[in-house]
C-alpha cells in the first residue's frame, strides 16, 4: 500500500494535463470533459497525499467523498461532453454553471440516498456503452482515427473498473493492484483527450459535425 502514492502522482499529473490540455479548447464538450478530469485530479492529489505521508485515518473519508465526485459527478459530465462531442446533444458553454449544477445534483441525490457507489457503476457503465455507439457511428463515417481512441478508452476504463476492481466494491472480486488500476485511468485519460482534441475544423470537413454552440 505504501507504494500507491506513485501512481497516484502519476494520475493526477495525467488528469491535470489532460484538464488542462481541454480547457484550451473553445468547444462546449471538451470544457465539460476537462471539470471531470479535474475531479479525478483533485482525488488522486488527495490519494497522494494519504498514501505517501501514511495518513489513512486523516484523509481516508475525503479520498473516498473525492473520488466518488470523480466517479457520479465527473462521468455525468463526461457522458454529457461526448453526446455534445458528436452532436447528438447540444450544449451552451455560456450555460455551463447550469451543466455543473446538473452533475451536482445528480452527486447531491447519490449521497443523500448513501447510494453513491451504486450511482457511479450505473453513470460509468453509462458512459461506456455512449462511447461505444459513438465509437460505432464514427467508424461508419471513415473516422478510424477518433473511433479507435474512442474505443480503446472504453475498453480500458471498463476492464480497469469491473475487472481490476476499482472501488470499495467492485463488480468482479477484490481490487487486485491499485497501481495498476490508477495507471489505467492515467492511460485512459490519455486516450479521451485524443478524442476531444481532435480539430474541429477537421471534424467539420469530415462530416459536418458542428463546433459545439457557444
Amino acid at each position: 500500500m505504501t507504494h500507491w502514492w506513485m501512481a497516484e502522482v502519476i494520475l493526477a499529473a495525467s488528469a491535470w494535463w489532460a484538464s488542462q490540455r481541454l480547457m484550451q479548447s473553445r468547444q462546449s464538450a471538451a470544457f465539460l470533459a476537462a471539470v471531470c478530469f479535474a475531479l479525478l485530479g483533485l482525488a488522486s492529489a488527495i490519494g497522494a497525499v494519504k498514501f505517501g505521508f501514511q495518513w489513512q485515518t486523516r484523509l481516508d473519508d475525503l479520498h473516498t467523498l473525492a473520488s466518488r465526485a470523480f466517479g457520479v459527478a465527473g462521468l455525468y459530465l463526461l457522458t454529457m461532453a461526448l453526446l455534445d462531442w458528436i452532436g447528438w446533444l447540444r450544449l451552451h458553454r455560456k450555460l455551463w454553471l447550469a451543466h455543473l449544477a446538473d452533475a451536482a445534483l445528480v452527486f447531491i441525490l447519490g449521497y443523500w440516498l448513501a447510494r453513491l457507489s451504486l450511482f457511479q457503476l450505473v453513470i460509468g457503465l453509462a458512459m461506456t456503452l455512449v462511447a461505444v455507439v459513438i465509437a460505432v457511428a464514427l467508424w461508419r463515417r471513415r473516422q478510424n482515427v477518433q473511433a479507435s481512441w474512442l474505443l480503446l478508452a472504453a475498453v480500458v476504463f471498463v476492464v480497469n473498473g469491473l475487472v481490476i476492481g476499482g472501488g470499495t466494491e467492485p463488480l468482479l472480486g477484490l481490487p487486485v493492484r491499485m497501481d495498476v488500476f490508477h495507471l489505467s485511468l492515467a492511460f485512459w485519460a490519455y486516450c479521451m483527450v485524443q478524442v476531444f482534441a481532435w480539430p474541429a475544423d477537421r471534424m467539420n470537413k469530415n462530416d459536418g459535425i458542428k463546433e459545439g454552440v457557444e
